[in-house]
């Protein structure tokens, strides 16, 4: 199951009534409503008491003026085979175990169910108003408290298991890709998705806290990161033209989560004429620097990055040789006993990360592969 806060749409008003008779009406093509309940309304719990219930709620909201986002609208998306495991009871335990969990415990809200074709899902619309102190909970880092609640409700209910961003068993988050794999292998050199992965939790957190797609462009950016769209999904680009998945960074990343936010892909809008863009620089740029450290390796680097400038200029066989860090090391190490050190480091490391445990035949080939 995937839980995910549908954003406001900016410059769109906040309209709490809108949303819970979307969710009571189950307006979208091919669904209809399976169960709905009302929490902590004096008008009732049940759909027939929801025009009342919206305008009890709507008058908690009127109470704060000043605050444009009022409401938090929670969609939990559940496998195929998940609805038939979950009575009643079931789904409103799990509806008030993410309200807890968000601090919305005590606060007013719709929620149901909608069934279509192939993909059950629970909507909630918590007020983020308290009925009584009218303070407004706004969840910090969320993205990290639904991944958790989702993967806790998973074990209790013996539902499908959907990997996120805490679920190491399933789907390791920091795991490297075999393309990002493939490019240190044969160049030693620190690839794009280990640069993004390094700064995961931040960006998450900032992309968690987007309210539209020039918000999510600024977060990525940050972190010398942009979206582009390629396929039927999106990708995470580098300056240098490396690229991952958006969805192996988290699974609320893929194109399908982001545009629930965001609305209809929207590219970092492009700077024409004598404008000039008004964004900061990266915080964390990305250079593709060596894996191993070594106290001698910044001499040997500065040396390779010069030649490498030089070189490029020139299409010849020794200038093809040394674009990558691992083939200059190679052809300097007849005449550099430094370049032989760090070779030799380099291996150490690999056999490090490598022999945790008992290496197989199939780790070993790809050991002696890479070296």
């Amino acid at each position: 199951m995937i839980a995910t806060k549908i954003g406001k749409k900016p410059g769109v008003p906040d309209n709490y009534t809108r949303l819970g008779e979307y969710i009571a009406a189950a307006e979208e093509k091919g669904e209809k409503l399976h169960q709905f309940w009302i929490r902590n309304c004096d008008a009732g719990t049940k759909i027939e008491d929801l025009d009342l219930a919206l305008l009890e709620i709507e008058a908690v909201q009127r109470q704060k003026p000043d605050i444009a986002d009022k409401t938090y609208h929670l969609v939990v998306s559940f496998r195929p085979g998940d609805q038939d495991k979950l009575t009643t009871d079931d789904l409103m335990a799990i509806e008030a175990e993410y309200a807890k969990a968000l601090g919305y415990g005590d606060h007013q809200r719709v929620a149901g169910t909608h069934i279509n074709t192939d993909n059950f899902h629970m909507h909630i619309a918590f007020n983020k108003v308290h009925p009584e102190t009218l303070k407004v909970i706004t969840p910090h880092r969320d993205f990290k408290t639904l991944a958790k609640v989702s993967r806790e409700i998973e074990k209790k209910y013996s539902l499908s298991i959907d990997p996120g961003m805490t679920d190491g068993k399933e789907r390791d988050p920091n795991k490297l890709s075999p393309a990002a794999r493939d490019y240190e292998a044969h160049t030693w050199q620190e690839s794009f998705q280990r640069h993004v992965l390094k700064h995961r939790e931040e960006i998450l957190e900032g992309l968690g806290a987007a309210k539209n797609w020039q918000e999510a462009h600024e977060v990525l950016a940050r972190y010398d990161i942009s979206l582009k769209l390629r396929g039927n999904g999106m990708v995470l680009m580098s300056p240098d033209g490396q690229a991952m998945k958006a969805s192996q960074l988290d699974r609320s990343c893929s194109k399908k989560m982001l545009e629930e936010r965001f609305g209809a892909f929207e590219p970092m809008p492009k700077i024409t004429g004598n404008k000039t863009p008004n964004k900061a620089p990266p915080r964390q740029r990305y250079t593709s620097r060596p894996l191993t450290k070594h106290p001698k390796t910044s001499l040997l680097w500065k040396r390779y990055l010069g030649s490498r400038k030089s070189q490029f200029k020139r299409s010849t066989v020794l200038g093809r040789a040394v674009r990558n860090w691992k083939m200059f090391l190679m052809t300097e190490a007849h005449q550099d006993p430094l370049a032989m050190v760090l070779i030799i480091a380099h291996q150490e490391f690999l056999r490090t990360v490598i022999s945790g445990t008992k290496q197989s035949r199939r780790k070993q080939k790809i050991v002696n592969s890479i070296l």
